[in-house]
């Protein structure tokens, strides 16, 4: 591991700043300020309440709404977010799928929403050519 010196007092660190001399980690913006406003709020209580369990593993306890990357859009097009444009999963699952809001050019690498999931439960065997 290779040590320089710190930028304050000039002690040996594997940093630029050595433990004593860590800036501090900045603040969360609120939930607000990050997007989850009242009517976001109202949307996820009315998705739990309509599907009380997790879409990916089942279970019915700490669940939340995760947004499908379409809402994100909609959200950046002034447009209101929709039931179909999110899933009820719990948070260790939401967690697991990773970011869904767009990061600079577009989504973050690591997204593992099943989009196929939401738009393949929208269509009844008719709309995609089968026996009625």
């Amino acid at each position: 591991m290779t040590y320089r010196a710190c930028v304050v007092c000039g002690e040996p660190s594997p940093e630029s700043r050595c433990a004593e001399h860590q800036l501090p980690e900045p603040a969360k913006p609120s939930r607000v300020a990050r997007g989850y406003d009242a009517a976001w709020q109202q949307l996820s209580k009315r998705a739990r309440r309509l599907q009380p369990f997790c879409s990916d593993c089942g279970t019915t306890e700490d669940l939340s709404a995760d947004h499908l990357p379409i809402a994100w859009e909609r959200k950046a097009a002034g447009k209101p977010i929709r039931l179909q444009d999110i899933d009820v999963v719990c948070r260790s699952c939401n967690a697991k799928r990773g970011r869904a809001r767009p990061t600079g050019d577009g989504v973050d690498a690591n997204v593992k929403h099943p989009w196929w999931k939401a738009s393949r439960q929208l269509h009844t065997e008719s709309q995609r050519g089968g026996a009625a």
